[in-house]
């Protein structure tokens, strides 16, 4: 072998080995894009309005180790956007995977009461806030006596209360000197958040509900 073909041998080698650190960056970068793992700082105390707050809770005892399909349909800026969410409960954290009506996998959260919630996000969701989210499953779901100790606004729960032709099994309203910041109504298996205050509607219909 000559010493030509051996220096052509070299510099085909590190031609090789320098494609594959490019192609070793090029793929960790398309899959930090598609997969970003979020870890939040611990924060469970969500701001309703100015002055009012939510210290987000443990599962009450009757949710836990139970699991939800949810169809929930989220209208903001006059545009309605729907997925699917299963959501499971332990006695300190809630488990939350979010998908389009057709199956593709859009987030997941694991949310624990002594722990960082973690967001693994597969596709660009503009303006999610954990927090948030967090807050609006336990509006709906916590029991009405849990989260009155859990706010310091003014919470009250009335009992079939008409709403136009159909009457709610409960309406639960947060309001602060007299002004509503967030209602919720439950009506059967369906349920309607308003916040007024961050002027959005989610609609949370149960599909299904089984024990872990």
């Amino acid at each position: 072998m000559t010493w030509q073909t051996v220096l052509k041998l070299r510099c085909g080698i590190l031609e090789l080995k320098s494609m594959t650190q490019r192609l070793r960056f090029v793929l960790l970068l398309v899959l930090s894009l598609l997969t970003g793992c979020i870890s939040m700082p611990q924060s469970h105390l969500v701001t309703m309005a100015p002055g009012v707050t939510l210290q987000l809770t443990a599962p009450p005892t009757a949710l836990q180790m139970q699991a939800k399909t949810q169809l929930i349909e989220a209208e903001f800026n006059g545009e309605i956007h729907s997925l699917l969410a299963q959501v499971e409960f332990t006695d300190t954290q809630i488990k939350l995977v979010a998908m389009t009506p057709s199956g593709i996998p859009l987030f997941d959260v694991l949310w624990s009461v002594t722990d960082e919630a973690v967001i693994n996000q597969y596709v660009p969701v503009p303006g999610l806030d954990i927090s948030y989210v967090i807050a609006d499953l336990q509006w709906v779901n916590w029991p009405f006596a849990q989260l009155q100790s859990a706010t310091n606004g003014s919470f009250k729960e009335e009992f079939g209360k008409s709403t136009g032709q159909t009457a709610t099994d409960w309406t639960r309203t947060l309001t602060q000197n007299g002004q509503v910041i967030l209602t919720v109504e439950k009506f059967d298996n369906r349920y309607i958040l308003k916040h007024l205050l961050r002027d959005y509607q989610i609609t949370i219909t149960e599909l299904t509900k089984v024990s872990l």
